[in-house]
């Protein structure tokens, strides 16, 4: 479905407006040219989708787009020259009609098109899904033994982060700035990457510890086999301290203290979860997800399951846990009291590519994070897989992989034929869409990167 746009210049006596035509399937799509962009340029649209307004500041280009899909994508392309070439210039979920992107604009002339991708309509929403996405890259690790061993060396600290060998990293996320964190457990601390590709220490000695409780610069705390990780919103940075039974919180002022501890310790816990406020928590424990709160301290929360590993919170506010064990993503509700599976069919093969989540075998299901549509990704440590799940309950193959696999940096990330990746312990999505997998026993963290490679 295609929309022209007229978009009449009020008040703006240097901006000059054209609509241009852009085909693709299963999208709608809006374009507009801005030269010597001017304060605020609202817009009339023939058809739902359309400009809703511009606002350059301080070298962002602040766009608001109005007839968005409730459950879809909106892609900003930007060319210095009407007939293009056109680039990626920006992605963004959207939820409901109205969507707001952000741009670096460096340039005092530039054309700009919108695309509107629908990803509700099943396997065209998840082709939808796969043409907003672009690059596979390694984003951290040089790939080490596959033992179980601390393999890092003092030289690493401050050199490019795909230089430095990780030891069996658990978990990655990023903050708001697009700083990656990274918990490297059997070296016992926590990794920065910078965005300049760095990467440094920024909790942790490089050996087993129990450092203080008491807020404390971050690399003089001691960690024992750190696992878990959660990333907040505003910039706090919370490391599940395995074989210590602790909590541990980052601050932005580099100092860490203890969130809380777990009375009799931690069993083979990996998923971790705090709410911005710090007002709820939530650690995995092997068969038990337990809950802290700062009045009623730690209690067990939902009980019964076999092998638990990652979890998160979804956007309704539900729990949401992955459990190798019994193959599946469960979805906690109730209070903890009932809980429902969403995908795995509790076997580790079974249906596929396309077929329902529930009626799919997951072999051992790890890790899952949500996108803001409620869809969600997850992976698979036995089967090295990454796989999608839609709003309808369908599963898609994202990124395929097989023992000891690491390929295909550098090219288009959806190519399911090509083994990619291995042992994904997790995946995680950062503020700007990037899909992140913490994979391999060899260590490394790979990036999807959102932004389209684009047509012209």
């Amino acid at each position: 479905m295609h929309v022209v746009v007229a978009m009449p210049v009020m008040s703006i006596s240097r901006a000059r407006v054209r609509a241009h035509a852009m085909h693709a399937p299963g999208s709608i799509s809006v374009s507009i040219a801005v030269a010597a962009l001017a304060v605020w340029a609202p817009v009339a649209a023939h058809g739902q989708f359309r400009m809703a307004g511009m606002n350059p500041t301080n070298g962002w280009l602040a766009l608001g787009l109005g007839g968005a899909f409730t459950n879809g994508i909106c892609i900003m392309e930007a060319a210095p020259a009407a007939g293009g070439p056109w680039t990626p210039a920006g992605n963004v979920f959207t939820t409901n009609p109205a969507a707001a992107l952000n741009l670096q604009d460096a340039s005092h002339t530039a054309f700009y098109r919108a695309r509107a991708l629908d990803l509700s309509m099943g396997r065209a929403g998840f082709t939808n899904l796969t043409h907003a996405y672009g690059l596979l890259t390694t984003v951290a690790g040089a790939g080490g033994t596959r033992a179980d061993d601390n393999e890092w060396l003092p030289a690493f600290e401050g050199g490019a982060a795909t230089n430095a060998r990780l030891s069996t990293p658990h978990m990655a996320m990023a903050n708001r700035a697009g700083d990656l964190f990274i918990v490297d457990k059997e070296a016992h601390a926590v990794r920065e990457v910078r965005l300049d590709g760095t990467i440094i220490t920024v909790v942790g000695t490089n050996r087993p510890g129990n450092g203080p409780d008491t807020p404390t610069p971050g690399t003089q705390v001691g960690l024992n086999d750190p696992n878990g990780l959660w990333v907040s919103g505003n910039g706090m940075v919370y490391v599940l301290d395995l074989d210590n039974g602790k909590v541990r919180r980052l601050g932005t002022n580099g100092l860490v203290s203890t969130l809380f501890s777990v009375p009799g310790g931690i069993a083979a816990g990996r998923g971790l979860w705090v709410d911005e406020g710090e007002t709820r928590a939530y650690v995995a424990s092997r068969t038990v997800v337990k809950r802290w709160t700062p009045a009623g301290g730690v209690v067990d929360y939902a009980t019964g399951f076999s092998d638990l590993a990652n979890l998160t919170v979804d956007p309704w506010g539900n729990l949401v846990v992955s459990d190798r064990g019994t193959h599946s993503i469960w979805r906690v509700t109730s209070n903890g009291t009932a809980r429902v599976r969403i995908a795995g069919n509790g076997l580790a093969t079974g249906g596929g590519d396309g077929q329902l989540a529930t009626e799919t075998g997951l072999n051992g299901a790890r890790g899952v994070c949500f996108l803001p549509t409620g869809a969600f990704f997850l992976c698979t440590h036995a089967g090295n897989q990454v796989w999608y799940v839609d709003t309808a309950g369908y599963v898609h193959l994202v990124l395929n992989g097989g023992a000891d696999t690491h390929a295909g940096d550098g090219t288009w990330f959806y190519d399911i034929t090509e083994q990619r990746i291995s042992e994904t312990r997790a995946v995680s999505l950062d503020f700007n869409g990037n899909l992140l997998i913490t994979e391999n026993d060899r260590g490394y963290v790979r990036k999807v990167q959102f932004l389209s490679l684009g047509v012209n």
